[in-house]
């Protein structure tokens, strides 16, 4: 009788958990299936004349899995709270852009990004450049803000006039690059890490073994940081016609300024040109009314592509098939091996991904975007090599860099017949580190002690035990195998000197405009240029672009989506609020991949956080 009670009370358990995930997956569907409908609905009666408003929210990224109508979904369900991690697919903003210049029912743009909490410098100048073709049709731009931050502003610097708030300010600044240093907390927990690498410049490692940035770091960074703050004075002075100096003077000059006025943001703005006048939004609204005359408008959001220029963001659509296609293919994060997930670029998924095209009769070239700081050298090495198959296959690939192509990333883009960067992408960064944390110290410091036998020093490797001399030997060989390899790679890629690419790797970060005189890009451009030139090396005239979505895993891809519409946890809201959070976030991620087989990896940490 006990035991049947026992029988009875673990398949009552087991019921009750299987009853669970039923109930479970079953509000899952149903939350699916009404998102649709008030996707879909809200979809239909939403005004598709007036004035176009560009009220992005969030932040621009090359690709992205979630679909824009949970976000939808999610802003009806929290009362319209602004989500500040909201993704936005930048080519589908600017194909929204393209079309809108010449819609007719369109009168003109109004940029509203207050929301905006931007994205790299090359993804900005991708969509001024839209701005500036809708402009060009005579269709005017203009901008309201509570206030502008720098990424803001380079857009609404390309407005036909400037609108500020009452009490509202404008932060023109300079870049900076900041990273996290964890030495004393490892040291606090007891952790060795143990540090191979190659390259005077290699400073990924720098956070796990130092507190502070490292002489040789500063340098580097300074350098390219200086030259992308510089494109960036120069692109909203030519957008504005005012000197770069009076947008944006040095810090003592700027406080003068300050002073002149009683410290007053707003008349400081005003005084010194960068905004054109001061109004309440109330009167914006009255004055755009004015202007258009009209009052309708339509969200950047709820502006709807034609049938045509969806299916290009629908790779499966049997209508992409018409005509031969140019495939854009992303890799947009960390790369590992492995499927993709969240920040994480796999190299099954995109290996994968490849394949399917090289088998596809209708894809006669390839495009490859590469947003990456690199990762693991098997997985950036895997993703090279399929794209020397799809060449051998007579596919040409061109590269097309876009805020980030270093190291794995660099690795990658190797293999191609082309490379474009813009003038401001990071790359470069051309080395190698393995690492290897200890936790010896740490666990006998709670009182466990790990010990046993081995055959060999080298047998038995494992990170709750010191490693012995002749493994730091090995693991140093290895990662000098790694850099020779990496440097043939580009040696031959490029056409270069062995020697002369030593020069200018050592883990050095160049700029886009610094890689193209020194031989590592071939020309300077964006994605536009990309996709023309595959055409032209393809030898096709009339094609269709088809993008492909970034392949994830089933349950990233459902986890991502139904998060957007999930009540934000504590640790979501610090997230969005701190933006020191992300690139903690990141860097954790980074941690925890650092698993890998051999334990190498061919990263840029140290390039990665540019605000």
């Amino acid at each position: 009788m006990f035991i049947w009670r026992i029988i009875r009370t673990g398949l009552k358990y087991i019921w009750k958990t299987i009853n669970t995930v039923r109930i479970i997956t079953l509000n899952l569907v149903f939350f699916f299936i009404l998102f649709m409908v008030i996707g879909l609905s809200g979809s239909n009666i939403s005004p598709q004349s007036g004035i176009l408003v560009l009220d992005i929210e969030g932040v621009l990224v090359d690709s992205t899995n979630m679909d824009p109508n949970f976000y939808q979904l999610s802003r009806k369900l929290s009362g319209n709270k602004v989500d500040p991690a909201r993704e936005n697919n930048l080519f589908e903003i600017t194909q929204k852009i393209d079309q809108a210049a010449t819609d007719p029912n369109i009168k003109g743009i109004v940029l509203k990004l207050d929301n905006f909490d931007g994205g790299s410098l090359p993804s900005l100048e991708y969509l001024a450049k839209y701005l500036k073709k809708f402009k060009a049709t005579g269709k005017p731009i203009y901008a309201y803000g509570c206030s502008y931050n720098q990424k803001q502003y380079y857009l609404a610097s390309l407005a036909n006039k400037i609108y500020l708030s009452n009490f509202g300010s404008v932060e023109l600044y300079g870049l900076a690059a900041n990273n996290f240093y964890f030495k004393s907390l490892l040291d606090n927990l007891k952790i060795k890490t143990h540090v191979f690498r190659v390259g005077t410049y290699k400073s990924a490692v720098e956070p796990y073994i130092r507190n502070d940035m490292s002489k040789e770091a500063k340098e580097n960074t300074r350098r390219w940081l200086t030259s992308m703050w510089k494109n960036y004075l120069n692109d909203i002075s030519d957008s504005r016609g005012k000197p770069a100096g009076s947008l944006s003077p040095n810090a003592n000059t700027l406080i003068e300024r300050l002073k002149a006025v009683s410290g007053n943001m707003t008349e400081y703005a005003l005084e010194n040109n960068i905004v054109d006048t001061v109004v309440s939004d109330y009167e914006f609204e009255q004055e755009m009314h004015s202007q258009f005359k009209t009052s309708d408008s339509v969200s950047i959001y709820d502006y709807q592509l034609n049938a045509k220029a969806m299916q290009s963001f629908e790779p499966n659509s049997p209508a992409t098939h018409h005509k031969p296609l140019i495939a854009v293919v992303f890799v947009n994060g960390t790369i590992s091996q492995g499927n993709s997930s969240e920040m994480i670029v796999g190299s099954n998924s995109i290996t994968k991904q490849l394949r399917a095209l090289g088998n596809d009769k209708s894809v006669r070239a390839v495009v490859l975007r590469i947003n990456s700081p690199g990762g693991s050298v098997n997985g950036s090495e895997e993703i090279r090599s399929e794209l020397a198959a799809l060449r051998e296959k007579d596919i040409p690939v061109v590269v097309s860099m876009g805020g980030m192509a270093a190291s794995g990333g660099y690795w990658i883009a190797t293999e191609s017949d082309y490379i474009y960067s813009s003038a401001n992408t990071i790359t470069g960064s051309i080395g190698i580190f393995g690492i290897l944390p200890n936790f010896e110290g740490t666990l006998n410091n709670i009182g466990i002690n790990s010990d046993g036998v081995a055959t060999s020093p080298l047998a038995g490797i494992t990170m709750t035990k010191e490693i012995p001399e002749q493994f730091s030997q090995l693991m140093q060989m290895s990662v000098n195998n790694g850099y020779d390899n990496f440097l043939s790679i580009v040696s031959q890629a490029r056409n270069m000197n062995y020697d002369d690419v030593d020069k200018i790797a050592q883990g050095q970060v160049w700029l886009g405009e610094e890689a193209l005189k020194i031989g590592l890009v071939d020309e300077i451009g964006d994605i536009d240029n990309a996709i023309q030139k595959a055409a032209t090396i393809a030898g096709v005239s009339d094609y269709t672009v088809t993008w492909q979505k970034q392949e994830a895993d089933l349950f990233s891809s459902i986890l991502n989506n139904y998060s957007a519409i999930l009540p934000n946890t504590l640790t979501q809201l610090i997230y969005n609020e701190l933006p020191a959070a992300k690139q903690f976030k990141e860097q954790i991620t980074i941690w925890n991949s650092l698993n890998k087989a051999q334990n190498r990896y061919v990263y840029c940490l140290s390039c990665a956080d540019v605000k």
